[in-house]
């Protein structure tokens, strides 16, 4: 997206630049469609009636909807990475909360030292009880922000 945009942006000077602009702004309308679709069947939202798809290249340069689906793919990306991260922090607190039941089959590292002691696995497996409940938290938030601003900007 943001390739598609600078080149046509570089080379509006000629005529190629626009194309390339309008070919950048059609697959952003495509991946909106698709993130429309995935906003109502995952996040539950609900949009209003779409107007339809511009045919000729220079309407869709004057499109709104195309531009405001390329605000919204730019924006995704962030909350997308937020999103990831927070799945993954959630993901990797499952092994440290099963530590009391694991402490002593496999060897459980934490900070460098070894696990050995019962009330140890217990501190490491509350430890990760709160981290995944927080990153749960933050998996909703995350979704809700998704949801708000899929909404607001397709």
């Amino acid at each position: 997206m943001i390739t598609g945009l600078s080149i046509g942006i570089g080379t509006a000077i000629i005529v190629i630049g626009f194309v390339i602009l309008a070919l950048t702004l059609g697959v952003a309308r495509l991946f909106a469609r698709l993130e429309r679709e995935l906003a109502k069947a995952l996040l539950g939202a609900t949009f209003e009636q779409r107007p339809p798809y511009p045919r000729h290249w220079r309407v869709l340069l004057r499109d709104r909807r195309s531009w405001t689906a390329v605000i919204y793919l730019i924006l995704r990306f962030p909350v997308s990475v937020a999103g990831f991260v927070a799945s993954v922090l959630m993901l990797a607190a499952v092994p440290v909360m099963a530590a009391p039941l694991v402490y002593t089959v496999l060897p459980f590292q934490l900070g460098g030292e070894r696990v050995v002691t019962s009330e140890e696995a217990l501190l490491v497996s509350l430890f990760g009880s709160i981290l995944f409940l927080a990153a749960a938290h933050a998996v909703n938030g995350i979704a809700a922000v998704s949801r708000r601003l899929a909404v607001a900007l397709l």
